[in-house]
């Protein structure tokens, strides 16, 4: 009889092991996968095997020849369309001929004979014999119902018929030319549907148990619990490399200084550095290479390599992979041909990375790493802001990617600044949005706050703008409140440009581009109108606004609509406003020369609203513990982002002056214009602070630092995406950034050189848990 493999179906859960080595070149322990099964049809006396290859035919042939060393004789047949297993099956009739034909899927290993199986097919008259298994080897194959007889009755969904059925469809049978028959010309069907057809006309299905046990690879778990399966005996293959010891099968001496578990296999040329251990469940085929003092546990390395203090356990390699340094690879993680996980890198659960991507130094990944080729995995930052290189981080494929998703929600903002780099990079978001059915309302919005604001005004679901700094570009998200994105919404974006998932593409066709214009006039004269204190006209305030930036020229134009006299270049004794980040926050120069920084002039904000009667206000997490002390005075209450919930974003939303640098500046003017007092004369009103900052680079993952540092300095709480403690008579704030991957450390206290003490002592701690554990 001759057998026919499908080396193609089912392969997709490989996914990207296979992308460039198909599986059935896949190593089991020194041989092909396709090697190891015509070795073992050869023995059940199947000698002509016909290989159904969709894609890569030219690497397996080079690889196996025509099957004489093997003792069989290949016939290739390739077969570029994707079909399901019966069409592909039928498509080969030229090489069954008018024949029984024994058909088996691309991923089987079995150690029984298949002999009494072809036998009871040869003695009982039925159209198709399925091989059948106990439960669990053939998983997400159907559960087969037979009579005492062992004829087929039924195909029960898995696990549906788990209460009926203990026995599974391997995946493997007989067709003879009658059930190929049934197949109606161009069907794409699979073998299920084939055989629920030739019940429903009449014909004879018979069930044959598939003797010894029966393994099939679907994905890179099941290939592990193959590997050990053999290695424990479970699975029963010849072995070509002699056993150096019990459960440890090794091509060479066993490395000196290494400590090895059973069961375990290293194949020729494996090299592993001293204080290693090894195993249970470790495969090292030809040319691995592990470091000193690293741990490799239930773990294939297929001619790849793991570096010192390198942590794998249910990890899979490819040819041509590396584990950094002092990487930890999780259960389910694959390196795929030439990619690497930089040193201290972390790869949780079924974190895949793609061909040659790399994963950088200190990295958490949280989901696969497909884009980019080796460019760094898009992370957010301060105030949800995503930042990168232009053609690095940033490309035309990643925005167009990035639209898309965020297209998912039915409309989408689109706005720019700074250079053609960021027009570009906008409008491949704008297409991708477009392509999923999105309306993009593409405006002129000067600056990043004034997106913000349309995006409040217009209750857009997303708001992107896009900011060109040199060769860089910031890329700005909003949500319908005019707010950063969330933390879980980030995350789930975060996810989705890691994998490369594209959004959905429309049924009746891409979605309409509208443009708006006269934002940043809009803007700048809803922030005078809402920010004012009285109808009545304000005194007569002169104010310089010497900023050259987009924002700036809109704080200007603000300010004269509130009625101020703007003047364009600094003056002494004229207080002098100018905007950062984009519009979003506010510094000033007051009428004696003094620099006010945002922190200051925020708690001048939120001073206005007590005094005006507001009662509470929201701040960020890290806002000065000033905006406490003044609430407190008043009999107000301060609300934090992060640790009051719903309440604190509410009022956060109702206050723009206390999130946006231009409303903040007219609200302040305001106060000056209704008041008469000087700039110099409010900022005196509040508590005396002084602030300091430090940056920590990390090396390893800065939420782990999070907790060891919650653990160890004590009062130490959650405080939005970071922690807040008291420190004597100061205030300590610690904050992630992704990329580079560093920890902020903002000290506040009453004088400069008390912050500074702080942050000092703060960012001491901060290092000692950034630092990477000693060798062990």
């Amino acid at each position: 009889m001759k057998a026919i493999i499908l080396a193609g179906e089912r392969e997709e859960g490989l996914s990207p092991l296979t992308l460039e080595q198909p599986r059935c070149l896949l190593p089991l322990f020194g041989k092909p996968l396709l090697a190891r099964q015509a070795e073992h049809l050869r023995r059940c006396g199947v000698r002509e095997i016909g290989v159904v290859l969709p894609r890569l035919a030219g690497l397996v042939s080079d690889a196996l020849g025509d099957g004489g060393e093997l003792g069989v004789r290949f016939t290739w047949l390739t077969r570029r369309e994707p079909l399901g297993a019966a069409a592909l099956a039928g498509s080969c009739r030229d090489f069954s001929g008018e024949e029984d034909v024994l058909v088996l899927p691309g991923g089987a290993v079995w150690d029984g004979d298949l002999g009494a199986a072809l036998a009871l097919h040869r003695v009982r008259p039925s159209a198709a014999t399925l091989l059948l298994a106990r439960r669990p080897p053939a998983s997400g194959r159907p559960l087969v119902l037979t009579d005492q007889e062992g004829r087929v009755e039924r195909l029960l969904a898995h696990p549906a018929g788990g209460l009926l059925s203990s026995q599974a469809y391997t995946g493997a049978c007989v067709l003879t030319p009658r059930a190929l028959d049934a197949l109606p010309e161009g069907a794409d069907w699979p073998l299920e549907r084939l055989f629920a057809t030739l019940l429903e006309k009449g014909e004879a299905l018979c069930g044959a148990a598939a003797e010894g046990a029966w393994r099939e690879i679907t994905d890179s778990a099941s290939y592990l619990d193959t590997l050990a399966d053999a290695l424990s005996g479970r699975l029963r293959l010849c072995w070509d490399v002699p056993r150096a010891a019990p459960g440890v099968w090794s091509a060479s001496p066993l490395p000196a200084g290494v400590q090895v578990v059973p069961p375990c296999y290293l194949g020729p040329n494996v090299r592993v550095g001293e204080g290693s251990l090894l195993g249970p469940h470790a495969v090292l085929e030809e040319g691995s290479a592990v470091g000193r003092r690293a741990l490799v546990q239930r773990s294939a390395l297929l001619g790849a390599e793991a570096g010192s203090r390198a942590t794998l356990y249910g990890a899979v390699l490819a040819p041509g992979a590396k584990a950094g340094a002092g990487s930890v690879l999780n259960e389910g993680a694959v390196l795929s041909h030439g990619a690497a996980a930089g040193e201290d890198a972390i790869l949780l659960e079924g974190v895949a990375v793609w061909p040659r991507r790399r994963v950088p130094d200190g990295a958490r990944l949280t989901a696969a790493l497909r884009d980019g080729g080796g460019a760094l995995p898009l992370a957010f930052g301060p105030g949800g802001t995503l930042t990168g290189t232009v053609g690095g981080e940033l490309t035309a494929e990643r925005l167009l990617l990035l639209g898309s998703l965020l297209g998912r929600e039915g409309a989408l903002g689109l706005g720019w600044a700074g250079g053609a780099s960021a027009r570009m990079l906008a409008q491949a978001a704008g297409s991708g949005a477009a392509a999923a059915g999105a309306r993009v309302i593409s405006h002129d919005a000067p600056c990043p706050s004034a997106a913000a604001w349309l995006a409040e005004q217009w209750a857009l679901p997303a708001v992107l703008f896009v900011r060109q700094e040199g060769e860089k570009a910031v890329l700005h998200l909003f949500d319908r409140r005019g707010l950063p994105l969330g933390r879980e919404r980030r995350r789930r974006l975060e996810g989705a440009l890691l994998r490369g998932q594209p959004g959905r593409m429309p049924a009746l066709g891409v979605g309409r581009w509208e443009t708006v214009s006269g934002v940043g006039a809009s803007y700048a004269a809803d922030g005078a109108r809402r920010a004012r204190l009285t109808r009545a006209p304000l005194r007569r305030l002169e104010v310089s606004v010497p900023g050259e930036a987009p924002a700036d020229r809109v704080l200007a134009q603000a300010l004269e609509s509130l009625g101020c006299q703007v003047r364009r270049e600094s003056r002494p004794g004229v207080p002098a406003f100018q905007t950062l980040r984009g519009g979003f926050a506010l510094t000033a120069v007051d009428e004696e020369g003094e620099v006010l920084p945002p922190e200051e002039l925020l708690a001048a904000v939120a001073l206005i609203e007590y005094e005006n009667g507001g009662g509470r206000v929201a701040v960020p997490a890290d806002a000065p513990a000033a905006i406490d002390t003044l609430a407190a005075g008043y009999h107000g209450g301060a609300l934090r982002l992060g640790r009051d919930g719903a309440e604190a974003e509410a009022r956060y939303g109702e206050l723009p002056w206390l999130r946006d640098g231009i409303f903040a500046a007219c609200r302040i003017c305001a106060r000056l214009g209704m008041t008469g007092e000087r700039l110099r004369g409010l900022t005196g009103k509040l508590p005396r602070f002084a602030i300091c900052r430090r940056e920590v680079p990390l090396r390893r993952d800065g939420e782990e630092v999070l907790a060891r540092l919650l653990r160890e300095l004590p009062g130490a709480r959650a405080a939005g995406e970071g922690l807040r403690l008291r420190q004597g008579e100061g205030w300590l704030t610690l904050s992630l950034r992704a990329s580079p991957a560093v920890l902020r450390v903002v000290g506040e206290a009453r004088t400069a050189e008390l912050a500074r003490e702080l942050c000092d002592f703060c960012a001491r701690k901060a290092e000692e848990a950034a630092r990477p554990g000693p060798e062990k």
